[in-house]
């Protein structure tokens, strides 16, 4: 019993959610590029990707674009999320690719300037150390 006399109410449970199903497992094939050292220098080099300033406006903070199929942690593009999401409007690549493609240059250009910003920073870093 309550103050108010009435008996004591409960929250009704809620039915059991279903148990998710088990991802597929990863084919050795896979399972041995995840160990390999070649992932690991994709990872290195995105992660260099993600540290240049996005290719469009300037601006830092950008997300890794993958470009190009299939899809290759070598083919990455810096763009912010005004210039990479959907929901940013018209000058989004997810929103659309080809308006974008038209307004900044092909996709081969594209990782060409990212190739040529990686080298340079390289060359920045190289002359700092001596």
């Amino acid at each position: 019993m309550n103050l108010t006399g009435q008996p004591v109410r409960q929250k009704q449970g809620r039915a059991p959610k279903a148990p998710r199903k088990a991802l597929p497992p990863r084919s050795p094939k896979r399972e041995a590029y995840m160990r390999s050292k070649e992932r690991k220098a994709a990872q290195k080099h995105m992660a260099a990707v993600a540290q240049l300033p996005c290719l469009v406006c300037g601006c830092y903070g950008v997300e890794v674009h993958h470009e190009g199929k299939p899809r290759s942690d070598w083919n990455v593009l810096p763009l912010c999320p005004r210039h990479h999401r959907r929901e940013f409007g018209p000058t989004a690549y997810h929103y659309s690719p080809k308006a974008f493609y038209a307004a900044h240059g092909p996709s081969k250009a594209l990782l060409d300037r990212v190739a040529q910003q990686l080298r340079a920073l390289e060359d920045d870093c190289l002359a700092a150390s001596f």
